[in-house]
């Protein structure tokens, strides 16, 4: 499933490793991450208090979120192929990987935000 959506945006590379230890675990990696911060938002933190239901505080998780997708996709791909340093498929990656976390956390936002007491409107 990820190395479809991957290589759609990125295109085939001729190194197989990508394919075989890249896209699978950064994908299932960044679904579980962003899963993560939107149920402790909503859940957590939006049935705790209403302190963390703007539309700031769910801003400020989404950008920490995507910080996260980015460095962690490129970091792993550097590991496993043994770069020294990060090439323009790897960033390019890196991009993508920032666009999939962005997707899924504003569809687990719209899938969690009747879970909270204080966040129902957040991100709208």
């Amino acid at each position: 499933m990820f190395t479809s959506i991957y290589e759609l945006f990125l295109g085939q590379n001729n190194d197989p490793i990508y394919v075989d230890e890249i896209f699978t675990p950064v994908g299932t990696m960044t679904l579980l991450v962003v899963l993560g911060v939107a149920v402790v938002f909503y859940v957590a933190l939006g049935r705790w208090k209403p302190v963390f239901h703007r539309i700031l505080h769910w801003a400020i998780a989404l950008v920490g979120t995507l910080i996260f997708a980015y460095a962690y996709a490129v970091w792993y791909a550097k590991d496993r192929t043994g770069a020294d340093d990060a090439d323009s498929y790897m960033t390019g990656f890196g991009g993508v990987n920032v666009l999939l976390a962005a997707v899924l956390f504003f569809l687990f936002s719209l899938a969690l935000k009747n879970a909270s007491i204080f966040a129902k409107r957040t991100p709208f």
